[in-house]
């Protein structure tokens, strides 16, 4: 800079110069005019070149200082990133919080969610006749959490607990949904809307529509008969679940149960001589039975206010070293079944251990066992809805297949096992709701639900009481029927011919002839009404129009119980 100053001076200098040379001139001759001419010429191309010249350092300096000042701005636009990269994380993405019928948290591109919900049902009421059961309760009939939600897009859980049902087993006896689920996209199938899902841990199994159904969303208080007797429960196993708009598809395999009365036969179970060659008595090491099990379903007709379901399930039952003192859903079949009245207890069904029974001889458990080689379940189901009406329906049955030789030995040995190789037994029902306040079981319809694919989720209220309207409000009616009577002799003529039978060798032919779990057909009215989203208010009435007593309840022929229930339920 300061030689640039310099040299601007010696320009300034040189043009007055030349001001001066050319002022005195004025007055001198031609000739000396030519040759300051000459001279002004010189000062100017001087001038020139030094004017030139300025400019091109004038220039040089202002690269050079711009470059330096890049260069500085670079560095230090390097350090500000590197120390932004080591002390603070890319910014995540935005979380949406709600709170609406519970606790969820969900990023804003849905890869991650968590949910943390529950359920506190409270039941109360009384029976005209409590025979097998309390005469009048209340109480709490599930107290409930649950937390559910994805990570990563393709992964899915759910864990639920019932506080209030802890069954016989301890702790684990309240766990009721507790699996992984995995929907990768390489699982996405041309006919399919989503990837399938493979799902692993403790879930629905699938058989039955009412079965499957969560408690939350079923029009009654309870299950009907047919639904409680042959709809499988929670089991532990692996399945695949696959849908359309209008259909589904779920099938897996699976084993024990947290509802059992056991999780497993006992490891040290001894056997009677007809099973074992061994002498004494021999323990059998145990064996869980495992379920192959599968249902379709199809909707037709699938519109807002509109449909028509149909669907069909199978199951596969192999018991293995299990009786009825764990496995009593299937080898003591209606023993857990209450009528519709699950609050009261009110059993009035129930057959004995269909895998021969467990007796003690001499102070030894005698446990028969392996009887049954295999149980094959089978439902068709049917729901139509039109507006606020709605008819729904199944049937269920069970073929169990026995072992001959087992049977034909325990008989020998006296062990009470009724019945031959094949037994048959089945049941149904059949309802119809009507909402008054217009709603419709067509919009509750879902295929996607991983613990119950096409099943219906809650009802969607017109009107909420919290808007200013009045909830909605349902009316519906159910008649019910399970037959687990098989053989020529059941009822009361059974109890009479084992009572008037003349020696030990009649009493053991009539014993060993039929099977009698009982004949119960129940007829059940409902109210429902349902302020806001999440509450539930319900009455019910019961009333056994048909009963034909179990084996061991001749006492209950020609029974007409009724009960009257109550429930508050609240979700979230």
């Amino acid at each position: 800079m300061a030689k640039f100053t310099s040299n601007y001076a010696a320009t300034i200098s040189v043009a007055a110069m030349s001001a001066a040379l050319f002022s005195a001139g004025a007055h001198a001759s031609t000739d000396g005019i030519e040759e300051r001419i000459r001279q002004l010429e010189n000062l100017q191309r001087m001038q020139a070149r030094e004017i030139a010249k300025l400019r091109k350092e004038a220039q040089d300096a202002k690269a050079t200082a711009q470059k330096s000042t890049n260069i500085v701005n670079a560095a230090a636009a390097k350090g500000l990133a590197g120390a932004k990269g080591a002390q603070q994380p890319p910014p995540p993405p935005p979380v949406l919080v709600t709170f609406r019928n519970g606790l969820a948290v969900e990023t804003e591109d849905k890869a991650y969610s968590f949910r943390l919900g529950g359920r506190l049902i409270v039941d109360g009421g009384g029976s005209s006749q409590p025979e097998r059961g309390y005469n009048g309760f209340a109480n709490i009939t599930y107290a409930w959490l649950q937390v559910e939600g994805r990570a990563a897009k393709m992964w899915e859980y759910k864990l639920s607990y019932d506080f209030a049902n802890t069954s016989a087993i301890g702790v684990l006896g309240g766990i009721r949904d507790a699996y992984l689920v995995l929907k990768h996209p390489a699982l996405q199938l041309p006919f399919t809307t989503e990837p399938v899902a493979l799902e692993i841990g403790n879930q629905w199994e699938p058989m039955g529509l009412e079965r499957i159904n969560s408690r939350l969303t079923l029009d009654f208080m309870d299950r009907s008969l047919m639904s409680d007797v042959f709809g499988a429960a929670r089991h532990l196993g692996g399945s695949f679940l696959a849908h359309g708009s209008n259909w589904t598809l779920k099938a897996g395999v699976f084993s024990t149960s947290t509802q059992d009365k056991a999780l497993a036969p006992a490891a040290l179970q001894p056997v009677p001589f007809w099973i074992s060659p061994k002498a004494g008595w021999v323990s059998t090491g145990g064996a869980q039975y495992f379920d192959v099990s599968a249902r379709t379903t199809y909707a037709p007709i699938l519109e807002k206010d509109r449909m028509i379901h149909l669907g069909a399930s199978g199951r596969y039952h192999q018991p293995n070293s299990a009786t009825g003192a764990n496995d009593d859903r299937v080898l003591l079949l209606g023993s857990n079944t209450n009528m519709e009245s699950n609050v009261l207890k009110t059993n009035l069904l129930g057959t004995p251990d269909l895998s021969c029974g467990a007796y003690s001889v001499a102070g030894n458990p005698l446990v028969a066992g392996k009887c049954v080689r295999n149980v094959i379940g089978y439902g068709a189901e049917f729901m139509g809805s039109y507006g606020p009406f709605s008819v729904q329906a199944e049937y269920m049955g069970a073929q169990y297949n026995r072992r001959g030789g087992s049977l034909a030995l325990a008989n020998l040995a006296g062990v009470y096992a009724p019945g031959g190789t094949s037994l048959s037994y089945n049941g149904y029902y059949v309802y119809g709701t009507w909402y008054l306040t217009g709603e419709s079981r067509a919009a509750s319809y879902s295929v996607s639900n991983l613990a119950g694919p096409a099943t219906f989720e809650e009802i969607k209220i017109l009107q909420p009481l919290s808007a200013g309207g009045w909830g909605a409000w349902e009316l519906a009616a159910r008649f019910s029927s399970v037959n687990l009577n098989i053989g020529p002799y059941q009822g009361s003529a059974f109890a009479n011919l084992i009572a008037l039978a003349p020696n030990a060798a009649t009493r053991a032919y009539v014993a060993n002839s039929s099977i009698n779990g009982g004949r119960e057909q129940d007829v059940t009215v409902g109210v429902n009404w349902y302020p806001d989203k999440g509450v539930r208010f319900m009455f019910n009435w019961t009333h056994v129009a048909t009963l034909m007593a179990p084996w061991d309840r001749a006492y209950l022929n020609g029974a007409h119980p009724n009960t009257f229930l109550v429930r508050t339920q609240v979700n979230w």
